[in-house]
């Protein structure tokens, strides 16, 4: 009888990891509204898009499920979060250059860099000259590339303008919480103007009350891929930083003045397989109070 019941164990786990593996395998668009008093007019019912940590990840040849996806949206503009490659040593990366190649050709792209690309600069002495490649490959792109760099978005006499935060290692290091504030962020991306609506690219969302402190509107995040599962009533598991049931796992949260939209992520990696927690596209709406 206790064969019986291992067995029978053994078979639902097996089918449940073959499931969760498949979870990788589509995505999900999701749609979050970001309503905004310092929103100039013009850019009321502005959409964007938001990819982050796709992982050399494909959705049909050459990603064509997710280009499709995208251009059924109709975003103005597509802001890319990081972790678009994975930091391996002889990995190839054809893949991300060619999703951010076709985006960049259709739409207005901004990317900030993540982790893993920020990981090849850091420690070359593992990764080479793939860093030096990949950015070579990058910079031909007709995309912003934003390291601790802003830029201006018009539409008329109006602005709003979009900022790409990169961070140090340290402060993606397991069991080690390293603190930041709006100095610090101050250092990095220069004192914002209060009165001009702004939108960070900041990969790690750890960060956000410190985001929030520095006057970012809107904060645009990945890295923690939805908590790997989502345990019901409890959120999602794990992060990146090994933190168990982590504040910030996926979806809208609110720092004070500021809100931050955190993607699942549209790819998936260590470990590949999500449970209850598709990777998504993450669609943002903005708008104006009763506008």
């Amino acid at each position: 009888m206790n064969l019986y019941i291992l067995a029978a164990l053994f078979i639902v786990v097996l089918v449940a990891l073959v499931i969760f593996h498949l979870e990788t395998k589509r995505f999900i668009v999701k749609t979050y509204t970001i309503t905004s008093k310092k929103l100039p007019k013009a850019f009321h019912g502005t959409k964007i898009a938001l990819v982050s940590d796709l992982h050399n990840v494909e959705y049909g040849k050459e990603n064509q499920k997710l280009l499709e996806a995208i251009d059924k949206e109709k975003p103005e503009y597509i802001l890319v979060a990081g972790d678009m490659l994975v930091a391996k040593a002889g990995e190839d990366f054809s893949a991300a250059i060619a999703f951010l190649k076709a985006i960049s050709e259709k739409y207005p792209v901004y990317y900030s860099y993540g982790n893993h690309e920020c990981r090849l600069k850091e420690k070359k002495v593992v990764y080479k000259d793939m860093a030096a490649r990949y950015n070579q490959e990058v910079e031909r792109l007709p995309l912003f590339l934003l390291h601790n760099q802003n830029a201006e978005i018009k539409k008329g006499a109006s602005s709003i303008r979009i900022y790409g935060l990169e961070i140090g290692m340290e402060y993606y290091y397991k069991f080690k919480p390293y603190k930041m504030t709006g100095m610090y962020l101050n250092k990095r991306l220069g004192k914002k103007n209060p009165e001009e609506f702004s939108i960070l690219i900041a990969h790690n969302p750890y960060f956000f009350p410190a985001y929030a402190e520095w006057g970012a509107d809107l904060v645009v995040s990945g890295h923690n891929h939805g908590g790997i599962a989502q345990v019901p009533f409890l959120g999602g598991l794990v992060d990146p930083n090994l933190r168990i049931f982590p504040k910030y796992d996926k979806g809208l949260f609110q720092e004070k003045d500021s809100q931050m939209v955190l993607s699942a992520g549209t790819g998936s990696h260590k470990p590949n397989f999500r449970a209850f927690n598709l990777p998504e596209l993450s669609i943002i709406k903005l708008e104006m109070p009763n506008g």
